[in-house]
């Protein structure tokens, strides 16, 4: 550029002619060099835009096998949702063997899901969980009985052989102590073989799996007896995104398009039933899970009405008085010691 305005400064009359003439990159004149600099520059600033663009890893863990209960998280990132917002998701793998709770709470996993009871009790074991989304607002949660057995009200449990997991066991203590009822309780395991051996008369089911399999297995409708905890006054929230306080703090924006994502993975997933069945089977058969499509299809249908409302999500914001519930009934059974921190602490609402 010097150049050519010495040479318009010589000769006025040849300006025009000077800067008509050809740029080319590889000249040895001054104007080219500078160009060439230029060239240089805008390859550094692209190539430092896209590293700065890559996705950020998220580790997530989900809490049970793989199975149509996380259909909403493997349709957003099977459908490319999670890296469009600059995630890279891991769903990391799950079951029994890799319990949510200990994995967030060893930093394992920087995302998880909780039923509200679990993230209470690592509250109380000093582990500052933070719920950012609640998904399943309502109990799942419901003891099931052979209609034979006669068990319709929770006083007719009294004295009754009950099995429930040990890991969900305090709504049903909830249910026993309001009631005033003493079962003999005895640990389910993971099939409902006790209650249709008559090992057990009441078993704790949820709608969405140990109900649906009664079902598949041959059990109508009116041989069962279901006793709901939700209309009994101990229904607690169940499903929802946890992380650790530090990790919302220094991966905000993270967290919120993580959780953004998946809410619409969910909506997704109700509108595509049969999207989402491949995108769980994939993990069932990769995983060897004793289940089939249509088992898993009935599980999703039964997840609707725990997820939607006139077709609309009811997240995700945790109901206040849900969590007081939660702490009164944990409190009075022993579960929770200290005094739990306030709701606003508890909850981070990120729509705000």
């Amino acid at each position: 550029m010097l150049a050519r305005s010495q040479q318009a400064m010589a000769s006025p009359d040849r300006m025009d002619a000077a800067y008509a003439q050809p740029l080319s990159l590889a000249t040895s004149r001054p104007d080219g060099a500078v160009w060439l600099s230029l060239a240089v520059l805008a390859a550094l600033l692209l190539s430092a835009g896209s590293v700065a663009a890559e996705p950020q890893t998220l580790r997530f863990q989900p809490h049970w096998v793989p199975q149509a209960q996380f259909a909403g998280f493997y349709l957003a990132k099977d459908r490319g949702w999670y890296q469009d917002a600059g995630l890279e998701l891991e769903i990391l793998p799950h079951g029994a063997e890799h319990p949510a709770p200990a994995t967030l709470a060893n930093e394992d996993a920087d995302v998880a899901l909780l039923y509200l009871t679990q993230a209470l009790e690592l509250r109380e074991q000093g582990v500052d969980v933070v719920n950012v989304a609640q998904l399943i607002q309502d109990s799942s949660l419901v003891l099931v009985s052979l209609a034979e057995s006669g068990i319709l009200v929770p006083e007719d449990l009294y004295g009754e052989r009950v099995s429930r997991w040990a890991s969900f066991s305090l709504q049903p203590e909830a249910l026993f102590r309001t009631y005033g009822v003493q079962p003999e309780t005895v640990d389910q395991g993971a099939t409902m073989a006790a209650l249709r051996t008559g090992a057990v008369a009441a078993a704790t089911a949820t709608r969405y799996n140990e109900l649906v399999e009664l079902y598949l297995g041959g059990l109508d409708p009116d041989e069962i007896e279901v006793m709901p905890l939700e209309d009994h006054g101990v229904g607690l929230a169940e499903d929802g995104i946890y992380v650790l306080e530090s990790t919302l703090r220094e991966r905000p924006d993270d967290i919120r398009a993580f959780v953004e994502v998946s809410l619409r993975g969910w909506e997704y997933a109700f509108a595509h039933p049969d999207a989402a069945m491949d995108a769980v089977m994939d993990r069932v058969i990769r995983a060897g899970e004793p289940t089939n499509r249509a088992h898993q299809r009935l599980m999703l249908e039964a997840l609707r009405p725990l997820y939607l409302e006139d077709d609309e999500l009811r997240g995700p914001e945790l109901d206040r008085q849900d969590y007081q519930l939660a702490v009164s009934l944990m409190r009075n059974l022993g579960h929770l010691e200290w005094e739990p921190v306030p709701y606003e602490q508890f909850h981070r609402d990120l729509a705000q």
